[in-house]
């Protein structure tokens, strides 16, 4: 392995999100909010905004509206070969390790995004949404949940051929306690109804029935009232079931308080808003949250909160909370070691703790991505400013155990890091091509574990 230093990482990666407002190319957006446009002024508008070279007054206030919540603070130019205040703060264990990952444009398959692990015997399952992208462009695929499946824990991934489930919305999927399988979705049906699906095989699912909810009554930090919800994550409790899904509409001015909404049912069927379990905090809930009861029994729910120090850039990982109760009381959050999009939990019989995750970059689409969770003596933090630089510390590795990779993009990006060595740190600075596309896909990889970052 050779000598270990503390490794600080710099990646410039371009212009972010606001700065394509009106100039003389496609507007870029965020999958989160091209959905909050499709569904506050229809697919039609959403995909003219998404094609423009220029926008109007009010396509500027539409996705203004619906912006992902973005950090606030100057920029750093990554491209001087050292890192100011590079040191151990904020730096936490690396327990998850990349086993896998397949990006978009691939096999035949559109925009993939919205990952949920089954498994059945011994192969697992993973669902996902086969979507299209305008702003990429990607067109003429049928929006519906497909599948890969895995034989060997999630290392390698084949794809199945056909739809497993006919809905249009991401799902949840799970295995159920009387036998078979069980999912949900939304389902248009005179408004979006929350809807089960069954199956005897974990394959194929047919629909069964759902309801509309009227989310209102679920409101922020602030007391803005859920405009619609996102894709929910069910468990089964004493009750019945449990439900969260978040507030997808960012309303008002950023940064944006996006909050968490429970729904509880007897059946799976019928569904009822429950505003005493609502999550609302100061931070933005950027995408589905996850909520799974592990080996243990314990229910874990997995965030994808909005954290970035305004002082330090420091980018926190996902936040995880449980519950021993049935969701009647939960821990305090803490810090996963790794941030992304729409996390998704499974715990195998082998005894191996999976969490697959998204991710998006304009240029490609989306991500499916799957992580182990493991044991390693690195430890890193991530900073991030303007979706123009992040910058790794890391500790336990050499430079040669690191690797950089846009995932969604399946880019090595290592060979263009400039090293220096300051003391007993090592620095180390990407900077990008004019006209960088964000930073959610990009990542560090350390070790032979791929301890990811």
């Amino acid at each position: 392995m050779g000598r270990k230093f503390s490794v600080a990482l710099v990646v410039a990666v371009g212009c972010g999100l606001l700065g394509t407002i009106n100039v003389a190319s496609a507007i870029v957006v965020d999958p989160s909010t091209k959905s909050c446009l499709d569904k506050s002024v229809g697919v039609k508008a959403a995909n003219k905004i998404v094609s423009a070279k220029k926008l109007t007054k009010a396509q500027t206030a539409q996705v203004a509206k619906c912006a992902s919540s973005s950090s606030s603070g100057g920029s750093t130019s990554g491209t001087t070969g050292t890192t100011t205040g590079s040191s151990s703060a904020g730096m936490v264990s690396l327990n998850y390790g990349l086993l896998a990952y397949i990006g978009s444009q691939q096999a035949g398959l559109g925009n993939v995004a919205d990952p949920a692990l089954l498994q059945v015997g011994g192969t697992l399952r993973m669902f996902f949404k086969n979507g299209n992208e305008p702003q990429i462009p990607i067109a003429g695929f049928d929006n519906k949940i497909h599948s890969y499946i895995s034989t060997d824990n999630g290392k390698t991934w084949t794809l199945e051929s056909g739809v497993r489930i006919d809905v249009t919305s991401p799902v949840t999927v799970r295995a159920a306690e009387s036998g078979g399988y069980e999912a949900w979705g939304w389902v248009s049906s005179g408004g979006d109804a929350m809807t089960r699906f069954t199956s005897a095989t974990g394959s194929d699912f047919i629909k069964g029935a759902g309801n509309v909810i009227n989310a209102s009554a679920c409101k922020n930090v602030d007391g803005t009232a859920a405009g619609f919800l996102g894709d929910p994550q069910v468990v089964k409790v004493a009750s019945g079931y449990l439900a969260y899904a978040h507030d997808l509409a960012a309303t008002g001015k950023a940064p944006f308080k996006r909050h968490m909404c429970a729904l509880t049912s007897t059946d799976g069927s019928t569904w009822v808003l429950d505003t005493s379990k609502t999550l609302a905090l100061q931070s933005d809930i950027q995408t589905n949250p996850e909520t799974y009861r592990n080996s243990s029994g314990v229910i874990e729910q997995i965030l994808a909160i909005d954290q970035v120090d305004p002082a330090t850039k420091l980018r926190s990982g996902m936040q995880l909370r449980t519950s021993t109760n049935d969701g009647a009381s939960w821990t305090e959050l803490s810090e996963l070691s790794f941030f992304a999009a729409d996390p998704d939990r499974l715990d195998l019989s082998n005894g191996d703790s999976l969490l697959a995750f998204g991710g998006f970059d304009q240029q490609k689409g989306g991500l499916l991505g799957v992580a182990k969770k493991i044991s390693t003596a690195y430890k890193a933090s991530r900073t991030e400013s303007d979706m123009q630089t992040v910058v790794w510390t890391i500790s336990g590795a050499s430079q040669a155990d690191i690797k950089i990779k846009n995932l969604c993009l399946n880019s090595d990006l290592t060979a263009s890091i400039k090293f220096a060595t300051s003391g007993s740190n090592i620095t180390a600075t990407y900077t990008a091509a004019a006209g960088g596309h964000g930073n959610s896909c990009i990542y560090a990889l350390i070790g032979p574990e791929q301890a990811i970052k």
